[in-house]
């Protein structure tokens, strides 16, 4: 059996940054506003400096920036709970800046989707077709959808009315989540199953983690409805806490059909310390429980655009590839040979020196034509200039 798992580069071409681009993102926007409210150093004012230090670090991505405040809290030091409402604070910088990339390259996305037709292919060869993202952004939804693609991401289409005057949701409860009652295409089943595992911009914990809430377009809109209903959720939380004169850090501040007020937790997961229980997380573990579980049916994973940068992912990765009759393919147009933490599997792992559009093309079976080789030189070279953009947009001598 066949399975796909995907990290960041997989939606490079589309468009959504690499993780020093948008470190670099991440550092523009932050750096200029430490001196706003954005983030509270009244408990203790000289972390300010640490803190702006710390981001100034052209060594350190920005998961690793938030690994060394998390690791500042482990320490248990004088520092340990400001150093925890930094990281917090710097998440849900994370989380609204990852959305704005998500609106802002819309229309390159919406060409470049066409490209993807190959997805067809892949689930006429095996029916039920496995996709584990550890991807926050929503393309994969959207390519499903854009090619009619039925999918399932183990939420159920029943809505919950009292969240219906904030935005379209699908539901799933939290004894569904841990008896693994998920909605999942069966074996025989034609479709796309796909897991998420670091969390999602469209996902969210509602009432003390008992219901997770996923945002869904509505049924005619074939394209950008996802992130158009997250917004949507976004902006009803800043009007009401505008109204309140408050705000909220790791969670929407919003109010459900009879007023009444309600809080929907961030789902996203960043930082040194995925799934180690040193930090609560609201992306819910069962999905990581669900990947392991599904993995060892799988005969041949195909890995596209993960660097093999998340320790608790190689774990299992390793264990999978004990399998006898287990293949890795690792698809990375920068990628000369197996990752270090596998190196001890280096005959059963197989590279190709492609992205995510040539996989397509590949599963389609068919040559590019002269007028899509144009149309992708002219995506290719529109996404370039994006990442000169983003990388030039931060240079640790401006900031001195």
């Amino acid at each position: 059996m066949r399975a796909l798992f995907l990290g960041a580069g997989a939606s490079y071409e589309s468009g959504m940054p690499l993780v020093w681009e948008f470190t670099n993102i991440l550092r523009m926007n932050v750096l200029k506003r430490l001196d706003s409210k954005l983030f509270d150093f009244r408990e203790n004012p000289n972390f300010r400096a640490s803190f702006e230090n710390l981001l100034s670090r052209p060594d350190l991505h920005y998961e690793q920036i938030i690994g060394e405040l998390e690791k500042i809290y482990l320490a248990r030091g004088q520092d340990h709970s400001i150093a925890l409402k930094t990281a917090h604070q710097l998440i849900d910088c994370v989380q609204i800046l990852l959305l704005e990339d998500q609106e802002k390259t819309t229309p390159l996305f919406s060409e470049k989707v066409k490209d993807y037709k190959g997805i067809k292919n892949l689930i006429s060869e095996q029916t039920s077709l496995n996709v584990f993202s550890l991807n926050h952004d929503i393309n994969f939804e959207e390519i499903c959808k854009y090619h009619d693609v039925p999918y399932r991401d183990g939420f159920f289409d029943e809505a919950e009315p009292r969240y219906a005057n904030i935005a379209n949701f699908k539901t799933l409860k939290i004894d569904q989540l841990n008896d693994r009652k998920l909605n999942f295409f069966a074996e025989n089943e034609v479709g796309v199953n796909l897991i998420k595992l670091h969390g999602s911009l469209d996902i969210f914990a509602a009432e003390d983690k008992k219901l997770y809430l996923k945002c869904t377009p509505p049924i005619e809109m074939k394209l950008g409805g996802h992130v158009q209903e997250i917004r949507k959720a976004e902006i009803h939380s800043q009007e009401v806490c505008n109204q309140m004169q408050t705000r909220t850090v790791r969670e929407l501040l919003v109010k459900d059909v009879t007023g009444e007020i309600q809080f929907l937790r961030r789902s996203l997961l960043s930082g040194a310390n995925k799934f180690k229980g040193s930090f609560e997380q609201i992306a819910p573990g069962k999905f990581l429980e669900e990947f392991k579980e599904r993995i060892k049916t799988v005969t041949q994973l195909d890995v596209i655009g993960y660097g093999f940068g998340d320790a608790h992912i190689n774990d299992i990765l390793k264990e999978w590839l004990n399998i006898p009759n287990a293949s890795l393919h690792i698809y990375d147009p920068c990628r000369s040979s197996p990752p270090p933490d596998l190196d001890e599997h280096g005959g059963k792992i197989t590279i190709f020196n492609i992205g995510l559009t040539q996989y397509f093309y590949q599963n389609e079976r068919k040559t590019q034509t002269l007028l899509e080789r144009t149309r992708q030189s002219l995506r290719e070279a529109a996404r370039e200039r994006l990442r000169k953009k983003r990388i030039g947009v931060w240079e640790p001598s401006n900031n001195k």
